[in-house]
């Protein structure tokens, strides 16, 4: 199903469980550190740059965000983890939302681990890929920021991922536009059941 994408809508915010929402169609969840860009990724994606509220503040986001593209796909914009100055009850707060969300939420399709191209994978990505293959969770990989990070950086990551997770890494940019179209593919192919091949 080809779509525009710019019939997104914010759906709801969650705190916990009881407010889980359930679809007839599929989910693609948004993981990454704090600060990594997801809410900026979501407004790429839709073209719209108030869709998604970015925060000023890392650590700040502590919702599940549910949008909905053109009636018929889910986004998921998951809280950012990693973020030293959360106290240690937020934390266990974070870790025990998202084990419900991975356990509970149905019609997840794949989730998105975003890495920080000037960064790359830190420990903490490492350890919520590891959950996730032992939860059975299909995974992918997004680069944000790639305006900031040098074109070789970039090149050398997405080989790591590839060799490493034999997995798609897209390179983006939601300053300049860059990906969007190649994410938008790597969904919709997935939507339909083909792989999105690094």
């Amino acid at each position: 199903m080809r779509r525009d994408w710019k019939k997104v809508k914010f759906l709801k915010s969650v705190y916990s469980k009881e407010g889980f929402l359930h679809f007839p169609y599929p989910v693609f969840t948004f993981c990454g550190r704090s600060n990594v860009g997801k809410s900026s990724l979501i407004n790429l994606l839709a073209f719209n740059r108030k869709l998604a509220k970015v925060s000023s503040r890392p650590g700040k986001t502590a919702s599940i965000n549910y949008f909905l593209v053109d009636g018929s796909l889910v986004l998921a914009d998951l809280p950012g983890y990693g973020y030293a100055r959360r106290s240690k009850a937020e934390r266990e707060r974070w870790a025990s939302l998202m084990e419900d969300f991975f356990r509970l939420q149905r019609g997840i399709r794949t989730n998105f681990v975003l890495i920080d191209s000037r960064i790359g994978l830190t420990p903490l990505d490492l350890q919520l890929i590891d959950w996730l293959k032992f939860l059975g969770q299909d995974f992918a990989f997004i680069l944000t920021k790639a305006d900031k990070a040098k074109k070789q950086q970039i090149q050398k990551l997405v080989r790591e991922i590839a060799e490493r997770f034999s997995r798609p890494a897209i390179p983006t940019s939601a300053k300049t536009g860059e990906g969007r179209k190649e994410l938008i593919s790597c969904i919709e192919k997935l939507e339909r059941g083909e792989k999105c091949l690094p």
